[in-house]
Formats: C-alpha cells, structure tokens, sequence
C-alpha cells in the first residue's frame, strides 16, 4: 500500500492525468503562479453582447454608476485559431461610462467560436468548439502564440482587460489537460503585463479536482439549469442550483465570482426550445393572454399558453425580483463578484441592482 501511494504522489507531482476505474483525474502542478494583481473588493460585472450593442449600451450606461467592469462579447477564432473581433468593438471601448471617481474596467471577451469569415457574423460554423483548442494549445509553443495574440488584439482595440471564455473544454481530457496549463501560463503573462484577466467556467467546472494560479478573476456562470438543451421547462436557476455552484466558486483562488442570466426561455410544440429577453417573455405572454406566476422557490416567472394554431407554449424568465433573490444568496454565501449575462432587453435594468430606484 505504501508503494502504490509513493507512485501515485510522484505521478502528481509529475502533473499527469490519472485513470482510476474509467474515472479521469486531472492533477496540474501549480508552476510558476501568477501574483495576485490588486482587484476590486467587489466586482459587479455585466456582458454586452456584440449582436446586441445598442440595447446592451444603453443599459451599461443606466447601471454603470454601480458596474465595476463591463465585458464585450465579441472575441472569437478563425478556422486556423487567429483572434478574431466582431461587431462595435472599438467604438465600445472608446464609450465613456461615468461613475465617480472609480475607472469601469473594459475587457474583451473571447469564445472558442469559429467563424469562416470575421466580416460575416452569419459565417459562423461552429460553436465552442473544442477541436480548435486542442490544436493551438497543443504545445507550450502554440500556447504562447495564442497568448500572445490574445493580448495583442485586446491592446489594439483599447481593452483594459482580457476575459477567455472557452467552453466544453472538460468533456475531452486531454483538451482539458492543456487548458489548464493553458490559464497557468496565461496568467503568468498577465501578471508580468499587469493586464486584468478574468476566466469564466461553466457550472460543470470540476474545479475540485484542478489547481489554477492565483492573479485572475474567476467566474463560474450560474445559468442554464434549465434551457435549450432540456425537455423540461424550467428556471435558468434556482436554490438548489446556486448552492451546487457556489461550492465549485469555493475551491478557486480568490478573487472568484458567479455569474446570473437575465431573459429566460421558451418551450412551444413542435419546435426547438429557444432564449428570450426578459422583454421577449412578457410580450410573448401578453400576446397568448397568458397569466404569469412567479415561482416561489426559484422566484422566476413562468407562463403556459396556447397560440391561435392550439400549439402549447410554457416559458419561463426572470426579472429584477428574481436576479436579486439569486444576488442575495450568493452575497450571503460570500462571493467577491456578481456578473449578469447580459445587457439588452431587460425591463427596468436599474432595478436589478439594489439600491437603485427605478
């Protein structure tokens, strides 16, 4: 027995990935960690998203007296892994939003999608895409390439901040393997420019079985519970839901925060689920002259209806009283940031954010 652990220490601190009855462990040193770069005490964050700038501006501009940070959602790939930024980006980050005394941090947000054309939004071929990733972080040589193209596109646009947002990493091991030696590195970079850097994780993160460094901001998005990928209809959230997560967000290195969906979705008969704005729900509710309900464990609303044709249609979304419910018990469990994904097409946005009136 004293054997076969002195064999699996050394294979930890060798940094393997262990298979134990089918199971994957991935076990990542901790090499050359990054400093912890000062960070707000509390960082409100919120996405703007590129299809969606206009709404998702104006919007900034109304809270932006309680945002720290905002992240434009525009950063992608192209088909040989190149950074790629679609829609406003610079005119984003010249925008100027006010708040007193304080700078609101702008990062650019980049996803493993991969567009065949940057000029054509439409050209989009696949969405998060995990082969692109396996290709340019296959190497400790491809890996600094792509860093340093990260920060080279985030500076030429006028960024304060770098925010990687690359998903379905954990479903493939090996992908996930060099992810992480990917954000190691990354990190150390950042540290060394003094760029902020956020990593945002799906709510899947095995985040206890991983070593990150300490220096980024991590985020753990917190929505989807329900959504296009159910059958079922149901919140994006709910208790339950928010406690799992926030016990993942425990076992990253501080600063770590969550993130909130606004909107909501909707389930209709013979047809594909799909999302809407919290605006989108309500007309599409008043049209059916549905009665909405709010749920009182999830505090989401929810309505069932009938279209002319006698399709039926059950949507579920969230308001300012349901993202506040959820707030609370995140600022209760003790997080060090709340972001919402996104910007555009929420009613009354000031009154998501306590303390404001609307």
């Amino acid at each position: 027995m004293r054997k076969i652990m002195k064999i699996l220490s050394g294979a930890v601190a060798a940094g393997i990935i262990l298979v134990v009855a089918g199971a994957v462990s991935l076990m990542v040193p901790s090499t050359s960690a990054a400093k912890q770069r000062p960070q707000p005490t509390f960082d409100n964050n919120a996405w703007i998203a590129y299809w969606d700038y206009d709404k998702g501006l104006k919007e900034a501009k109304d809270i932006s007296s309680q945002l720290n940070s905002v992240s434009y959602f525009g950063g992608a790939l192209d088909r040989q892994g190149q950074v790629i930024v679609l829609g406003p980006a610079k005119a984003f980050a010249a925008e100027k939003l006010p708040r007193y005394k304080v700078t609101v941090k702008k990062y650019l947000t980049v996803v493993n999608d991969v567009y065949d054309n940057p000029q054509d939004p439409k050209g989009q071929t696949k969405v998060k895409d995990t082969s692109i990733l396996e290709t340019i972080l296959a190497t400790q040589a491809s890996r600094q390439a792509h860093i340093d193209d990260l920060f080279r596109t985030m500076k030429a646009y006028g960024y304060d901040g770098l925010e990687i947002d690359y998903e379905q990493v954990w479903k493939n091991p090996l992908v996930a393997f060099r992810y992480v030696k990917f954000i190691q590195e990354i990190a150390a970079a950042a540290d060394e420019q003094q760029v902020p850097l956020r990593i945002i994780f799906e709510p899947s993160v095995p985040a206890n079985k991983l070593i990150f460094p300490e220096g980024p901001e991590y985020v753990i998005m917190c929505y989807n519970l329900y959504g296009t990928h159910t059958k079922d209809a149901g919140p994006k959230a709910d208790p339950d839901f928010i406690n799992t997560v926030l016990g993942r967000v425990d076992r990253l290195p501080r600063p770590h925060s969550i993130a909130f969906a606004t909107g909501g979705c909707i389930w209709e008969s013979g047809q594909s689920p799909r999302m809407v704005t919290e605006g989108e729900a309500r007309e599409l509710a008043k049209s059916l002259h549905a009665k909405v309900q709010r749920e009182p464990s999830s505090q989401a609303l929810r309505f069932e209806g009938r279209r002319a044709d006698g399709a039926a249609v059950t949507g579920w979304y969230g308001d300012s009283e349901t993202i506040r419910a959820w707030k609370q018990q995140a600022l209760e469990h003790g997080v060090d940031g709340i972001s919402l994904w996104r910007l555009g097409g929420n009613d009354h946005i000031r009154t998501y954010y306590v303390g404001l009136m609307p």
